[in-house]
């Protein structure tokens, strides 16, 4: 591969580290016609991966979502637009490549709204912000093929002090969030799913009527259910408390 990484431009590569595991992940699609959605895409390093490794079928497509404005990327690499498109092209399938030049959040809606293509690789290499990310993550999730595949870039990428902004919180509270359609494939700096749709299992409170009563009785601070029914319905008082914060005060 680095043989053919000489016709290629690249200000700086950040992706051949990951090429062991994509291999073992992903190159039993070689030969199949697939779509492959990739958010962030810098000079197109991975892409240019994808293409040629992954780009037997000629009806294979790539939509790949970048704004090119970041400005973490613009103040240190001049024109990484103009680079990403002269390495797709020089591919010679560039025409199996459509480029939404957009923020992430505003693609990612129009293509769960458009409903036209599920794809079967999922790339998240977009913003390291972790409300971002979580972002990204779910929109691109209803996106994915039932048994497709999701890669999250900069898993251990720790920038900032607080713990709240980077990667790692978000992509742990996805997977927690759907443990029971996903099966984790790899995880290191870069994080691997499998999307695998089972049923839900949801174990209800045993005494749910109970629960509710003492979730009530908190909330009036009033410890006897009988005595607290008995002045709700008392004519003369008022119970004033909108749902909103009755619900905010339980919890």
């Amino acid at each position: 591969m680095q043989e053919k990484n000489e016709k290629f431009k690249f200000t700086y590569d950040w992706f051949d580290f990951n090429i062991p595991n994509w291999k073992k992940q992903l190159l039993h699609l070689k030969n199949e016609k697939i779509n492959v959605l990739e958010i962030g895409s810098f000079e197109g390093r991975s892409t240019v991966w994808i293409l040629e490794e992954l780009f037997n079928n000629p009806e294979s497509k790539l939509i790949s979502i970048d704004s090119f404005d970041d400005i973490h990327y613009t103040q240190f690499f001049k024109n990484y637009e103009a680079i990403f498109y002269e390495n797709i092209k020089m591919t010679g399938k560039e025409k199996q490549v459509e480029v939404m030049k957009s923020l992430s959040l505003d693609a990612l809606v129009k293509l769960n709204y458009e409903k036209k293509i599920k794809f079967d690789f999922i790339y998240l290499y977009g913003s390291n912000v972790a409300s971002n990310v979580s972002e990204d993550a779910v929109l691109a999730w209803n996106l994915l093929k039932d048994g497709g595949i999701m890669t999250f870039d900069d898993y251990e990428w720790a920038k900032y002090k607080e713990e709240y902004n980077n990667p790692k919180i978000a992509i742990d509270a996805f997977i927690k969030c759907y443990e029971p359609h996903i099966e984790v494939i790899h995880k290191g700096y870069q994080v691997t799913i499998k999307k695998v749709i089972r049923e839900i299992k949801q174990s209800e409170i045993d005494d749910y009527p109970g629960h509710l009563k003492q979730m009530i009785m908190k909330f009036y601070g009033i410890n006897d259910y009988n005595l607290l029914i008995m002045i709700i319905s008392e004519p003369l008082i008022k119970i004033t408390y909108t749902s909103n914060e009755f619900v905010n005060k339980l919890i």
